[in-house]
């Protein structure tokens, strides 16, 4: 599945490219509702994952990478690992602004869902923005 940017990260990217908004850090959840993000989508749309040890992870700034070919990619993978028993299926992840919580973007794994049942599950990420 391709990288959406509902109708609201999209106003709030051009903000930012402009300066109009200051940029901030980002902050990367996974979501555990069968969905397939949409333009009218909101952070409210998404249910964020619940398993033991799982927390949402801060992309700073200065840790992405240098963008070329049309593409940023952040400096290391994320890793979300469980830690206890659970029954969260994974479908894919959502990027907030820090914040304000409103949604930038999000993404449904092709291979979704991911089911998380025992300490050790994970789900890795490697974020990385393209445009064309």
């Amino acid at each position: 599945m391709a990288l959406n940017f509902p109708d609201t990260g999209e106003n709030l990217s051009l903000e930012m490219i402009v300066n109009k908004t200051a940029a901030q850090n980002l902050v990367l959840k996974l979501y555990k509702n069968n969905i397939t993000p949409s333009d009218t989508d909101t952070a409210g749309t998404y249910t964020e994952a619940t398993f033991p040890g799982y927390s949402s992870a801060t992309l700073t700034g200065a840790s992405w990478g240098a963008a070329s070919g049309g593409t940023i990619t952040y400096g290391s993978q994320q890793t979300f690992t469980c830690s206890g028993s659970s029954t969260d299926d994974i479908y894919g992840y959502f990027v907030v602004q820090s914040s304000s919580g409103t949604l930038l973007y999000s993404e449904r794994d092709g291979a979704a869902p991911f089911a998380i049942r025992v300490s050790g599950d994970a789900v890795k990420i490697t974020p990385s923005i393209s445009a064309n």
